[in-house]
């Protein structure tokens, strides 16, 4: 893993068969909190979710194959929870998205993220809703 910041702009490339969520956890575990605001390459063995608010759980669709990684984008709070979205590919030229959970790095994936300097983001139980929502400090 490699990466760099200039001002509050943080360019990161990920290794091949490492933890997505554990490569940005330990980016940014030294820095308040952030957003990715891009993220292209290949991931591998990870889950797709879409939140079914009616029952507040998630439906998930499991993909062990390496598909590309189209988009990527989300948060990272003060308490470090990671929230990502995800859009992916695979050779049918299809395009899958919804809620990342997980994730082995294939060969690359290039990630570009903002760092906060004075806002605070947190995640607190919405009662409505039932789910962890961003809150803005």
């Amino acid at each position: 893993m490699e990466y760099d910041i200039e001002g509050n702009v943080l360019v990161a490339k990920l290794d091949h068969d490492t933890e997505l969520f554990s490569d940005l956890h330990d980016i940014f575990v030294e820095f308040n909190c952030g957003l990715i605001v891009s993220g292209i390459g290949m991931l591998k063995d990870f889950k797709l979710g879409f939140y079914d608010s009616d029952t507040g759980t998630y439906e998930w669709e499991e993909y062990s194959e390496c598909m590309e990684l189209l988009s990527l984008n989300g948060s990272i709070t003060a308490d470090e929870t990671i929230h990502l979205h995800a859009v992916v590919s695979g050779r049918d030229h299809i395009a899958r998205g919804g809620h990342l959970e997980g994730g082995r790095v294939h060969n690359i994936v290039e990630i570009t993220g903002l760092l906060l300097d004075t806002i605070i983001l947190r995640r607190l139980m919405d009662e409505f809703s039932g789910a962890e929502l961003l809150t803005i400090e």
